[in-house]
């Protein structure tokens, strides 16, 4: 019984040519089941300004990729309220250390 199925690995081995048979880790099956989704618009404005000129406000986004209700500036440390499609709100900017609740 040994010897038939050393045969058949080794004709399955030629057969194959140079495959390497294993079995797919769930990682491997995670990733063909994966979707990936176009960049939403917060996300492209953060590589943007990511990529910018040095103390440019980088905008912050969630998990989904959509803009956070609070956005602040590293620079200044300036924090403001937003809108869903990252409008600033008048008159919610606030100074460095002050509470905003967005």
């Amino acid at each position: 019984m040994a010897i038939l199925t050393i045969i058949l690995l080794v004709s399955t081995a030629f057969a194959l040519g140079d495959a390497i048979i294993r079995p797919r880790t769930p990682c491997e099956d995670a990733i063909d089941g994966a979707v990936i989704r176009p960049k939403t618009p917060c996300e492209d404005a953060r590589d943007a300004a990511i990529n910018g000129p040095n103390g440019a406000y980088i905008p912050t986004c969630d998990h989904h990729g959509q803009y956070t209700p609070k956005q602040c500036s590293g620079s200044t440390g300036y924090c403001w309220c937003v809108t869903s499609t990252g409008q600033k709100i008048q008159g919610t900017e606030t100074p460095p250390g002050t509470a905003i609740n967005c």
